[in-house]
């Protein structure tokens, strides 16, 4: 017995829909955590050669007068190894960033012998180089979607093309959800994350909309028919195309170490999304801007 995808679409689009704006009120009262990135500030990953607690080095900065800093495990509790972010307190642009490194480093030199530790990484951005990624992230996005809408435009029909773009549109809420939700920090690698699940979701939703495109020519049943007719026929292109994905993305979130963890989890979230709405979102609203049209 062949499961009917479009009979269970009125449902799924309405609980979508739901979600979708209150993830919006979510995301509006609580926002996203930004990362250094686009906060502006100072980020260290230090190693020491002995058991160190977070509270002590904590109260070493505070100790310093840095009484804004978070410090959080670097991989694994036995490495030894710290992450410690520090916003930017002043508010002139033109920091000394050799001596604010320096400065750092003392208050370590003070508590620890130099020997006894190291300095993995320290970057440091400034608060106008902060508020530029945070633009040109955003830019991104919204230059990104404008493109893919006037893509589908031009090869399919305006319904589609709007179809498509509520389905980005979509994903990319649910997706900011979960990554409030789940506590993930927004860097320069979460925008890539995102953009590139943009990019697979509307890949996924296009080639059904062929399908559908090229059935409406050839076959005499009713749109919600050959909604279903297309879906079925390419829903093994989308089941190993998934996997394949997955494949990739699972090694790299359990084995990619901390770096390219948050990177792989919010793909394997967007993968999941992309594919559903794809699937049970975006057909139904191109089925709804069509109904009571004729072929």
């Amino acid at each position: 017995m062949k499961f009917n995808f479009f009979k269970n679409m009125k449902a799924t689009f309405l609980v979508s829909t739901l979600l979708v704006l209150f993830s919006l009120y979510t995301l509006n009262k609580s926002g996203l955590d930004y990362g250094i990135e686009f906060m502006g500030g100072t980020e260290l990953v230090v190693s020491f050669k002995n058991d160190v607690s977070i509270e002590d080095i904590r109260e070493d900065f505070v100790k310093a007068n840095y009484k804004n800093l978070t410090i959080q495990n670097y991989g694994k509790e036995s490495n030894n190894e710290f992450l410690l972010r520090l916003p930017v307190e002043e508010t002139n642009e033109d920091v000394n960033v050799q001596k604010y490194k320096k400065n750092l480093k003392n208050v370590l030199d003070k508590e620890f012998s130099p020997s006894g530790y190291s300095v993995k990484r320290i970057d440091f951005i400034g608060p106008k180089v902060g508020k530029e990624l945070v633009r040109n992230g955003i830019y991104s996005i919204v230059f990104g979607s404008l493109a893919i809408l006037t893509y589908v435009f031009f090869r399919f029909s305006f319904s589609f093309a709007v179809a498509s773009i509520f389905a980005l549109f979509h994903d990319f809420i649910l997706t900011a959800f979960l990554i409030s939700l789940l506590n993930i920090e927004i860097t320069l690698s979460s925008i890539a994350a995102i953009l590139t699940v943009i990019g697979y979701s509307v890949n996924d939703t296009i080639v059904i909309f062929d399908r559908v495109r090229e059935n409406l020519k050839n076959l005499s049943q009713p749109l919600q028919e050959v909604i279903q007719i297309s879906i079925t026929q390419t829903l093994s292109r989308t089941i190993l195309t998934v996997i394949t994905v997955l494949i990739v993305l699972i090694p790299l979130y359990f084995l990619g170490g901390i770096e390219i963890k948050d990177f792989a989890l919010i793909m394997i979230l967007g993968v999941g999304l992309g594919t559903y709405s794809s699937i049970f979102y975006a057909p139904y609203l191109m089925y709804m801007l069509n109904k009571g049209k004729n072929k």
